[in-house]
Order: structure tokens, then C-alpha cells, then sequence
């Protein structure tokens, strides 16, 4: 009597079938799924930096605004306070959500700027009262954050 040792052609033919329809099934669904992690990702940075940018209005008494130009957001403060050139402060740092997550901005305003988010010093949004927002998008997948007129993230 012998003994077989290995696989046959057909058993392993069989086996890279069933692996091939199960890679074709789990990537689409896993490139989806870090899509939209990275949605989140970016929105999550971009409630946080409007935090930081009310709280920052608030604690120095002065107007702040969350800046945007192209996928990029930054804080800045008037007036300026520590030396250096220019008329304004930059708090932070300047944060590159394409770079960190592939996403595109698109910022929409009731005001008359449509490139920031303004804060007063009593922490209220002053860009003409209604809600400003910014969409975050990748591939199809979007979310977005809305600001109230009193400075609060309202989604």
C-alpha cells in the first residue's frame, strides 16, 4: 500500500477558487471601510480643532478663526500677541487632512468668508448668524460638521 504525500492539482485548484472569492468579496469591503475611517479621521480633527479654536477665542478674549485653504486647516488669533512678524497668531499647528487622510475639504458659509470660522471672544460663531459647515469627502464617502450661530458643533 502507498501513501499519497501533497495536495492534488485539483484539490488545489479548488483551494485558490475559494481564496480568490473570498479576496474579491473582503477588499472592496475593507478599501470602503478604511475610507470611511478616514472620513471620520478627519472630521474628528476638524470638531476638535473648532474646540480649540472657540476655547482659545474665550480664554484670551479675542477673535479666532479656523482657517481653511484647500485641504489644509489652521488657527489663527487677532490680535497678535506674541512677536514675530505678520498680524496675527497661528495656534497649533497647520493641519494637512490630505496628507494625513486623503480627504477633500469643502467649506460653506452663511457670511461673508467662505475660507474660515470665525469665533468671538465670548466663544459665539459671528459669521452671520446661521450655520456654517465643512465637508469632509473621500471616494465617494461623505461627512460633514455644522456650526450653530452660538459656536457649538451641531453634527
Amino acid at each position: 500500500m502507498s501513501r499519497r504525500a501533497g495536495f492534488t492539482l485539483i484539490e488545489i485548484a479548488v483551494a485558490l477558487v475559494v481564496v480568490s472569492l473570498l479576496m474579491l468579496i473582503g477588499i472592496p469591503k475593507f478599501t470602503s471601510a478604511m475610507t470611511r475611517s478616514d472620513v471620520r479621521g478627519a472630521r474628528t480633527i476638524t470638531v476638535n480643532l473648532l474646540a480649540k479654536a472657540r476655547a482659545a477665542s474665550i480664554q484670551a478674549n479675542r477673535r479666532t478663526w479656523l482657517k481653511f485653504s484647500g485641504n489644509r486647516a489652521w488657527i489663527i488669533a487677532r490680535p497678535r500677541r506674541s512677536a514675530g512678524p505678520g498680524t496675527v497668531d497661528t495656534l497649533g499647528v497647520v493641519e494637512n487632512l490630505s496628507t494625513r487622510y486623503g480627504v477633500a475639504l469643502t467649506t460653506s458659509s452663511s457670511g461673508a468668508a467662505d475660507d474660515s470660522i470665525a469665533f468671538d471672544p465670548r466663544g459665539m460663531s459671528w459669521s452671520g448668524g446661521g450655520a456654517d459647515t465643512v465637508r469632509v469627502s473621500k471616494r465617494g464617502h461623505m461627512d460633514w460638521v455644522a456650526i450653530d450661530g452660538m459656536g457649538r458643533v451641531a453634527k
